[in-house]
């Protein structure tokens, strides 16, 4: 069944998707409020924000009460950051929708932001930035992206900011900032899996979500400025080498999106693709090999990441560039076809969970304003030409295009 979009007197928009076989049932709010956004004094604030979500609120004063009250349901809930927005999820079963929806406007609407959890929970996001920095695979593309975007006059790119940063906050900034970016013109609750008929979930949304009192009309002005410095070297005591490797990508909204995906695809984004196969299968220099390309709004990245032997670092550096470099003369038919299919079958999958749509929902409608449609996304996808990736190909992998960031011991 299609998705249908419902909007609440205050803005705050519904986008309803029923998954008949389910069981489970997920409630997923979006807002744009993302680290891109802050401004120089903000960096980490978003991230902080998110943090403090399910850390109490006037009718559910703790966190061990959210917790409990969540658990006693078998219900799972996460929350998560990105450079442009903030999203916060409960999946249930279909009896618990009414609860899931009320406890998600209950976090958004009414935190405590309350000093002692906000002190607590500043030194748990300390120690997941030391983490991140300790784990190069799972910290290196936020680093990336600051590396090569950080110099923006706004915007934190990598997202949870620096430990002397985030120290310095308290619960004042937390309240400033929520006020000043909260508005429901820029939320989007969707809601996925087994459900009731719209009219049924609109009146519960509705009920819960409609008293919830926008912030600032408009959001700031993103205003882009990449790097001009083209290597950066981070010197510290690790058992591989890593380093991410880029190039200046598309917006969003580009056309030449689906051909961007597909080449992802054949370069890193399986185990088939060219650069996995070649550093890992045919040298073994490497466990990893992953894509880190991203659109925003504004740009975007196309990037790759992997952790090598000390001694291949810049062996594989050079490796990595050529093979971008030639990919324009040398890609066919055949790994296009493959890639529209891995891409067919892995969408085919992931649309049997819920979770999946609630994001997918949230995002495009959040980000792109309109209703997610996935036949006639790979419709677009079908349609991608084997010049369109040639020309995309020639047009973004240029010897004096390429961004690298290194870690050696």
């Amino acid at each position: 069944m299609n998705p249908e979009l419902k909007e609440l007197k205050n803005g705050v928009k519904l986008v309803v998707k029923p998954l008949r076989g389910l069981k489970s049932v997920t409630v997923e709010v979006g807002v744009k409020i993302g680290s891109k956004y802050e401004g120089i004094k903000e960096h980490g604030l978003t991230h902080f924000l998110e943090h403090m979500a399910f850390k109490g609120t006037s009718k559910r004063p703790t966190a061990a009460i959210i917790n409990k009250e969540i658990d006693s349901r078998g219900a799972s809930y996460n929350a998560g950051t990105t450079q442009e927005s903030t999203i916060y999820y409960v999946t249930t079963v279909k009896e618990n929708l009414a609860w899931a929806i009320e406890i998600l406007a209950d976090i958004l609407n009414d935190p405590r932001l309350e000093t002692t959890e906000a002190i607590k929970e500043k030194e748990v996001i300390m120690e997941e930035i030391k983490m991140y920095q300790d784990n190069p695979r799972m910290g290196l593309t936020d680093e990336f992206y600051g590396f090569v975007l950080g110099k923006s006059p706004i915007g934190c790119w990598d997202i949870a900011g620096t430990v002397a940063e985030v120290s310095k906050y308290g619960r004042k900034d937390l309240v400033f900032y929520r006020q000043k970016m909260l508005n429901t013109k820029e939320m989007v609750v969707v809601v996925t899996g087994n459900v009731p008929e719209m009219k049924e979930v609109e009146n519960i949304v509705e009920k819960y979500f409609g008293n919830i009192k926008t912030g600032n009309e408009t959001l700031p002005t993103v205003k882009i400025e990449f790097n001009k410095e083209m290597t950066k070297e981070i010197i510290k005591s690790t058992e591989q080498a890593h380093f991410c490797l880029g190039v200046k990508g598309i917006a969003r909204g580009d056309r030449k999106k689906y051909a961007l995906r597909l080449l992802e695809i054949i370069l890193a984004g399986n185990s088939s693709s060219r650069l996995f196969q070649e550093i890992r299968e045919n040298r073994g220099w490497a466990y990893y090999v992953d894509s880190i390309g991203q659109s925003f709004t504004e740009t975007g990245l196309v990037g790759i990441q992997t952790g090598v032997r000390k001694e291949k670092l810049e062996e594989t550096i050079d490796l990595t560039k050529k093979i971008l470099i030639d990919l324009h003369s040398s890609i066919d038919e055949s790994e296009l076809s493959r890639a529209k299919q891995y891409l067919r079958g892995r969408l085919g999958l992931a649309m049997d969970h819920s979770e999946f749509w609630s994001e997918y929902l949230d995002q495009k409608l959040l980000l792109e304003g309109e209703i997610g449609d996935l036949n006639t996304y790979m419709e677009m996808i079908e349609m991608v030409k084997l010049g369109e990736l040639q020309d995309l190909s020639k047009e973004l992998f240029t010897k004096d295009k390429f961004r690298t960031l290194m870690i050696r011991g």
